[in-house]
């Protein structure tokens, strides 16, 4: 027989686990829906003043994704090497 404790006993202890006010006062506590509220209006507010001041786009247009400028300097030192080797073909020839 091994000497190690059965996992299956801490499954018992949850029979001895008691619900009441001391326990339910030590949860996690949650903002009342008048907080959560009022704080969503703060945040629409300053989203709005941010707009105003052109640091939110309006929705007009979307952002563009500048993946761009990392691609381009790849295309043109591409075609430079692409180039490169057409000019020592035609020299080796």
């Amino acid at each position: 027989m091994s000497s190690e404790p059965d996992p299956l006993d801490d499954l018992d202890r949850i029979d001895e686990l008691v619900l009441d006010d001391d326990f339910v006062s030590g949860g996690v506590k949650e903002a009342s829906a008048e907080d959560r509220i009022a704080k969503a209006q703060r945040i629409a507010r300053a989203n709005d003043r941010l707009r105003a001041q052109g640091e939110i786009a309006d929705g007009t247009g979307k952002p563009r994704f500048h993946r761009m400028r990392k691609t381009v300097p790849w295309i043109v030192i591409g075609a430079v090497i692409a180039g490169v080797i057409v000019v020592l073909a035609l020299v080796a020839r």
